[in-house]
C-alpha cells in the first residue's frame, strides 16, 4: 500500500532569510483573501463561483498588477488557488465551513513548494530563499515529494512530504476492543483497561492566566504587546505539544496492542455547545484522537470500526440489554433486570465492542474464542453445534 507521510523540522533561518520567509507566507495569505472576496464579489452579481481554471489563468495578470507577489515562487501561488478550489467544493459536501479569511496577526503563515527544492547535508534549499540550515532531527523514509515552511510565531519549520510503499499484511480477528471516551477518564476499554486524563490545560492555567493578564495591560499596536503575545503563544504551544505527544503515544499503543479497535462517532461539535463542558472537552481532543487512531490502524492493517452516534451505550445493559436512563451523575450502572453491577464506562465500551462486531459482520465466537468473520448462517449452527458437544464432553 501506497502512502505518505510528512517529516517536520526546526529550521534555523538568516536575519535576510526571514524577511523572505515572511514575504513568502504574506503572499499567499495575501492571495487566499484575494480569491475569496474575489468569489464572494462574482457570487453576489452572478450567483456563481470561480473554480481552479479561471483562478489559475488569473495568476499572471495578478502578478502585474502586485509586483511583490513576483518574490514567491510561481508553484508556491498555484498551490493557494487549489487549496482554495478544494476548501471551496469541501464546503458544498458540507464537510467544512465555508473558506474564512486569514489574519496576520496570528503569526501563522505557510507556503508549499511543490518543485525546484532540494535537500542537502545540514541544508534544505527554499526557492527564492535559498539554503536555509536545518536541524535534521530523524531520518527521512521514502521518496520525497513536496515541502511545507510554515511559521509557529518566532519559530520556522519545514515538512518533507514523503511517499513511500509498505507490505499490506492479513488482518487478525482476535483481539478486538471497544473503547469509549469521557472527561473524567480519557478512554476506557472493554478488556478493563483505563487511561487516566492527562488535563494538560489545568496544568499550565495558572501560568496562562499569568501571561495573558499582562498582555491585557500592554498597549495594543506597541513592541511590548507583540513580545507579551510571544510569551502567550509559547504557552499555548507547550500545552499543544503536551497534548499531541499524550495523544501520539495513546493511540500508538492501541493501534500496536490490539487487533481492531471499535469507537463512537461523536458529535464534538454539538457538544461544544455546552458551556458548562465546552472546556474539558476541547482539552481531551476527541476528534483529533479518532484520526490519529484511524490512519494507524490503516497503516497497520488493523480494523477500525466506528458505530453509530445514536446508539445507546451507556444505557444498554452489556448482559441482558435492558435499557435505562443514565445521567451523567450516575458513574456505576446497576441493572434492574439481571442484577449486573459495573462501571458505566466499561459496560459502554463493551456494548461499543460488540455493537461493532455486528457491524462488520462477525457472527459468533468458536470455541477458541476467536471472533469469527463473515460466517454463514450453517456455519454459525455447526461452530455452535461443536461448542455444545464439548461441553458435553
Amino acid at each position: 500500500m501506497l502512502i505518505q507521510k510528512g517529516f517536520k523540522y526546526k529550521i534555523l533561518p538568516t536575519k535576510e532569510q526571514e524577511k523572505v520567509l515572511l514575504q513568502c507566507g504574506g503572499n499567499t495569505r495575501f492571495l487566499w483573501n484575494y480569491v475569496l472576496k474575489l468569489n464572494q464579489d462574482y457570487y453576489k452579481e452572478t450567483g456563481k463561483f470561480k473554480f481552479w481554471y479561471e483562478l489559475a489563468m488569473s495568476l499572471p495578470e495578478l502578478k502585474e498588477e502586485y509586483p511583490f507577489l513576483k518574490i514567491s515562487h510561481s508553484q508556491s501561488l498555484v498551490v493557494v488557488v487549489r487549496q482554495f478550489d478544494k476548501a471551496l467544493k469541501d464546503s458544498f459536501r458540507k464537510k467544512k465551513g465555508f473558506p474564512k479569511f486569514k489574519k496576520k496577526l496570528k503569526l501563522n503563515d505557510s507556503f508549499t513548494s511543490p518543485q525546484a527544492w532540494r535537500l542537502g547535508k545540514g541544508f534544505i534549499y527554499i526557492p527564492k530563499v535559498g539554503e536555509v540550515k536545518w536541524k535534521k532531527s530523524r531520518s527521512l523514509r521514502g521518496k520525497p515529494k513536496s515541502i511545507t515552511v510554515s511559521q509557529d510565531g518566532n519559530k520556522w519549520y519545514c515538512s518533507v512530504l514523503c511517499e513511500y510503499e509498505i507490505k499490506e499484511k492479513k488482518k487478525k480477528n482476535k483481539n478486538i476492543v471497544g473503547c469509549d471516551v469521557g472527561i473524567k477518564e480519557f478512554a476506557t476499554l472493554s478488556d478493563e483497561t483505563v487511561i487516566n486524563n492527562p488535563k494538560i490545560t489545568n496544568k499550565y492555567k495558572d501560568k496562562l492566566t499569568k501571561e495573558q493578564r499582562s498582555l491585557s495591560k500592554k498597549k495594543k499596536g506597541g513592541k511590548n504587546n507583540f513580545k507579551q503575545r510571544l510569551k502567550v503563544r509559547k504557552v499555548h504551544n507547550k500545552i499543544r505539544d503536551s497534548r499531541m505527544d499524550f495523544l501520539h503515544k495513546t493511540s500508538s499503543s492501541i493501534a500496536k496492542n490490539y487487533d481492531g479497535i471499535v469507537v463512537e462517532d461523536l458529535n464534538v461539535v454539538g457538544m461544544l455547545k455546552n458551556h458548562c463542558l465546552a472546556k474539558a472537552i476541547s482539552d481531551v481532543s476527541w476528534f483529533e484522537f479518532n484520526r490519529q487512531l484511524k490512519y494507524k490502524c490503516l497503516w497497520g492493517f488493523k480494523h477500525y470500526i466506528k458505530i453509530d452516534r445514536f446508539f445507546p451505550s451507556s444505557k444498554t445493559c452489556s448482559r441482558c440489554g435492558c435499557i435505562q436512563d443514565m445521567p451523567l451523575s450516575k458513574r456505576t450502572f446497576n441493572c434492574p433486570d439481571c442484577g449486573l453491577k459495573m462501571d458505566r464506562d466499561l459496560n459502554s465500551s463493551i456494548n461499543i465492542k460488540e455493537q461493532g462486531i455486528n457491524t462488520l459482520g462477525y457472527s459468533g465466537i468458536n470455541a477458541c474464542g476467536d471472533v469469527l468473520l463473515g460466517t454463514s448462517m450453517k456455519q454459525e449452527k455447526e461452530c455452535l453445534d461443536n461448542q455444545a458437544n464439548a461441553t458435553r464432553l
